[in-house]
């Protein structure tokens, strides 16, 4: 088709450039569209001498990036827009992150874009009026391209990824300014060359884990391929924020990876650390928590919702709090201020109390992914595949004894305190 102008929806996402065929279905149809390209070529752009090797071979791989990405983005949602530059001020490293994504990729979309191919739709930077993003240009299959998916009846499974082109597992990000934070440089060196070295052989692992899933409650298929993990830090400083996030099981509910995510082929449980914040505190204190619940608080036992939401502002806020934290005045006594509330945590938790207002949230953030990482790494050794959510991991139910006690262990290596582990599975969940 020619260029359109529709406004993308909020699904769309940017061009990855790791797409590659899993098998000789998906392989096929890479093969056909690069045969038209190079017919179309032929006919109405003729070289005058043939490619070199090395520049074949490029534009084949950009061929397949593109073919296979929107293969991919017609499976999961036909209308979505993927975001790509079509720049020709910077290499394709930088703007699309893979080096073999040089200018050749720009003729070949639009290309691609032609009625007399009609492979995809584009619109370009210049059409996109939308103050809340960037001037970037956009594709996503065609009618002809996804008839072609859908005849070929191709799913999430015989798309690949190369391992090689995920990008860096390790990304910073800039203090928010009015919402947004940029991303930063990741510095050279360490700790970030052991975090990224950790973080890719988690992802190795995870790749290579038979897992599975059931479809969503819109009768949809999961990408159960997209298990690439990161860690973001915060505040451009690589000891703030860095939990362990991504993969398809992040977005779903707690109930649903309990009842639809099976590894190995058997069910699997969801282990969580409790308390962790207050606990990593105490371990930063170095105090010992009390027995017990840390969020049940003497004179506040009935509001412990309330009491870990005024916690974690106390943590993450740099001055005293003026009100009642978001979201936390309906699970607080309605008779008592939020200084009433600070008098009574503080009561029970007076070893904390340098560590109020110290805006130390991110830096607890960074040592709970410390936890998890170390955590992950380990459960390698013991060949177990796990998946981590913030503060929790899921497991196969086989492998709860192991994890339990493998999380345990780090959480105490790391805070010098007693970690505190909670089990559900699907049936008790």
């Amino acid at each position: 088709m020619t260029e359109i102008a529709e406004v993308g929806g909020p699904k769309d996402s940017r061009f990855n450039p790791s797409r590659l065929p899993a098998n000789a279905k998906a392989q096929g149809l890479v093969d056909e569209i690069r045969k038209q390209l190079l017919s179309y070529e032929a006919k109405f752009h003729p070289r005058k001498k043939r490619r070199r090797a090395v520049d074949q071979e490029r534009f084949d791989r950009i061929v397949t990036a593109i073919v296979c990405d929107l293969a991919h983005g017609s499976i999961k949602d036909p209308k979505a827009w993927r975001h790509i530059s079509l720049s020709k001020q910077r290499p394709g490293s930088a703007t699309v992150g893979a080096p073999f994504m040089t200018e050749t990729r720009i003729g070949i979309i639009e290309w691609m874009a032609k009625p007399e191919m009609d492979w995809l739709e584009l619109k370009k930077a210049a059409q996109i009026r939308n103050p809340f993003r960037g001037q970037q240009s956009t594709i996503r299959a065609s009618g002809r391209l996804r008839r072609h998916v859908d005849e070929l009846d191709l799913q999430y499974e015989d798309i690949g990824r190369d391992m090689a082109l995920m990008g860096d597992p390790i990304v910073l990000k800039g203090p928010k300014v009015k919402g947004k934070a940029e991303t930063l440089p990741v510095p050279v060196g360490e700790p970030a060359d052991t975090y990224r070295a950790e973080m890719m052989k988690i992802n190795t692992w995870l790749a290579s884990g038979d897992i599975s899933c059931d479809l969503d409650k819109h009768g949809s298929e999961r990408d159960v391929g997209d298990r690439w993990l990161t860690r973001i830090f915060n505040n451009g400083r690589m000891d703030e924020g860095g939990r362990p996030t991504g993969g398809f099981w992040g977005p779903m509910s707690g109930q649903s990876r309990l009842t639809d995510i099976c590894i190995n082929g058997e069910p699997v449980a969801s282990l969580d650390y409790g308390q962790c914040a207050i606990r990593i505190a105490y371990g930063m204190a170095g105090e010992v928590p009390p027995t017990g619940d840390l969020y049940c608080v003497p004179g506040l036992e009935r509001f412990r919702e309330g009491v870990k939401k005024v916690l974690i502002s106390l943590f993450f806020s740099a001055k005293e709090l003026g009100r009642k934290p978001k979201g936390s005045t309906k699970h607080l006594p309605k008779h008592l201020c939020i200084r009433d509330v600070e008098a009574l945590i503080l009561r029970h938790h007076q070893p904390l109390r340098p560590l109020f207002y110290a805006g130390i949230g991110m830096t607890i953030q960074c040592i709970e992914g410390n936890i998890l990482v170390r955590t992950l790494l380990a459960l390698i050794e013991h060949k177990v595949v796990a998946l981590p959510v913030y503060d929790c991991l899921v497991v196969p139910r086989s492998a709860i004894e192991v994890t339990e006690r493998v999380m345990l262990e780090c959480f105490k290596s790391i805070t010098s305190v007693d970690g505190d582990v909670a089990i559900k599975d699907g049936v008790c969940a």
